[in-house]
């Protein structure tokens, strides 16, 4: 196995990763084992920027994805998913501004079973 680093125009677009040309969606379905996925604008490309219910679990809202998946991300805009009710109100408690000072992160991942083969 090998790491192999791809960067396609398409990660620069505004556009939704589940709007992904099917060329690339299907590429990343065979040739990927896991994509990483960083940043807190991507994450939002992930969720399609729409506000879901924080303790909404991540596989739910990310499932679509082609291949496994790591999201990486400093949370800086009002919308989540994949964290507990406890985490959520513990980063209130410490920050009245957790959503979007930077100072706490996520790091959550989609399996799609390839690590198997």
């Amino acid at each position: 196995m090998h790491l192999i680093v791809v960067t396609l125009i398409q990660n620069g677009q505004p556009q939704p990763f589940w709007e992904i040309p099917k060329d690339i969606s299907q590429d990343m379905k065979v040739s990927s084992r896991l994509v990483f996925v960083k940043g807190d604008a991507n994450y939002r490309r992930l969720l399609g920027d729409r506000k879901w219910a924080f303790d909404t679990p991540f596989a739910d809202v990310c499932g679509y994805f082609p291949t496994n998946l790591c999201a990486l991300r400093a949370i800086k805009a009002e919308l989540g998913c994949g964290m507990p009710e406890e985490k959520t109100r513990a980063a209130r408690a410490l920050d009245d501004k957790w959503l979007v000072s930077g100072r706490f992160g996520v790091i959550q991942c989609v399996s799609t079973s390839k690590f198997d083969e």
